[in-house]
């Protein structure tokens, strides 16, 4: 059963995100970038994920819909894997939101997470489970994208699980974003993993990937854009 947990530990990188090696440029810039392969053909990098964008184990194929809060206009995709993270040579489970979901590129801040989706962590467990991650987005150069290129948004970043006994939740969650971009595609690949019997084994994962742009009624909310 899948299972959002608080955001007791996050890493939030506001426009963090870092120019892609030349090697992307012949990546396509949709949610399935790897052009006839089925096997990722990069290394693997920083805690095991991979050192580029991979094709997307889900993405939304119609368009999500934009609804306004108090502050916002906001578009939110999530998904959880059906099984445990487990990519290919490198990497876990990818989630992308890109032109099949209608990703609107007037929505210039963005925040991919990646949660715990497997058995509920206890004061007992907590501290063996782990969550990485790496998120990417398709920078477009101008307001058609008819040109851009792949970026990593913030650094590779991994969690250990921290348990608050307060309200007896298990903080793990890995929280990474940019701001000020028009991104055409946006992906984060995600690794939960648990220490059992000393061997690291992978577990179910959540990503979530939002994107906002303000409404024009809170002074201190996102710009509103264009």
């Amino acid at each position: 059963m899948s299972r959002a947990f608080p955001v007791a530990v996050a890493l939030l990188l506001a426009g963090g995100a870092e120019a892609a090696p030349s090697s992307l440029g012949s990546l396509s810039s949709a949610e399935r970038p790897i052009v006839g392969t089925t096997a990722p053909p990069f290394k693997p990098a920083t805690h095991g994920l991979c050192s580029a964008p991979q094709n997307a184990d889900a993405f939304p194929s119609s368009p999500v819909p934009v609804v306004e809060t108090d502050c916002h206009f906001t578009q939110t995709y999530e998904s959880t894997s059906p099984g445990p993270s487990t990519g290919g040579s490198c990497g876990g489970y990818t989630v992308a939101f890109g032109p099949m979901g209608d990703l609107r590129r007037n929505m210039k801040s963005a925040t991919l997470r990646a949660a715990w989706a497997d058995t509920p962590l206890t004061s007992g467990t907590c501290a063996s489970a782990r969550i990485s991650a790496v998120a990417w987005g398709y920078r477009c150069d101008d307001d058609a994208c008819s040109s851009g290129a792949w970026e990593r948004i913030g650094s590779p970043t991994s969690r250990k699980g921290t348990w608050h006994a307060n309200n007896q939740t298990c903080g793990i969650d890995v929280s990474l974003g940019g701001e000020n971009r028009r991104y055409k595609t946006l992906n984060i690949d995600i690794i939960a993993s648990r220490t059992e019997n000393g061997s690291s084994v992978r577990k179910r994962t959540k990503g979530t990937i939002e994107v906002r742009r303000g409404n024009g009624k809170c002074v201190s909310a996102t710009p509103s854009g264009r």
